[in-house]
């Protein structure tokens, strides 16, 4: 498990290190979350991302939770994207017609086309519905991942979900602040 996931005996766990975090903003940094656990859309669209980022993120960790060692153990984010299609296929055309960058299109369309491999494969011991809540985390097209509160909702975590125990912010937090000019 990554190094910023703190888990303690009674299985609670607490998310540290939020150097890579950032706010919204309609520009957004390329350099965020660390390169295993990176969403297709950061290194592909560079500065055009939202939560759904933290979704795949997620959905790495719970990989390599069932399989004990990374998913996508990328060197460096050309290699990162490389292994991402190795598993989950080529991006969809509706993927591909979102990225800007001349360079990254030239080198997305140069990867040989990739079939989808089937999760079930990689991770034989999974209980099919960690399986199912797996596929629907890793998605190319970050509009079709599954939500974080769909995800709470799924069966594999009926067992843990306690909607009283899950607070929902009503808004999003107003970061405002650290764009002033201060004295």
């Amino acid at each position: 498990i990554p190094s910023n996931i703190l888990v303690n005996e009674n299985c609670d766990l607490k998310i540290c290190d939020f150097g890579l975090a950032r706010i919204q903003d309609p520009q957004m940094t390329g350099y965020v979350s660390t390169r295993y656990y990176r969403a297709p859309e950061i290194m592909l669209t560079w500065q055009k991302y939202d939560v759904e980022v933290d979704i795949w993120s997620a959905g790495c960790i719970f990989a390599e939770m069932l399989e004990g060692k990374p998913l996508f153990p990328g060197k460096d984010h050309v290699n990162q994207f490389s292994i991402i299609t190795e598993l989950l296929g080529t991006p969809p055309d509706d993927v591909i017609n979102t990225i800007a960058s001349e360079n990254t299109l030239r080198f997305v369309k140069s990867l040989p086309k990739r079939e989808r491999q089937p999760l079930r494969n990689k991770f034989k011991n999974a209980d099919d519905s960690a399986i199912d809540l797996l596929e629907r985390m890793l998605v190319f097209d970050p509009k079709k991942r599954i939500t974080a509160t769909e995800a709470l909702s799924h069966d594999y975590l009926s067992p843990y979900h306690d909607p009283t125990d899950e607070p929902v912010a009503e808004e999003k937090f107003d970061w405002s602040f650290n764009d002033a000019d201060l004295p």
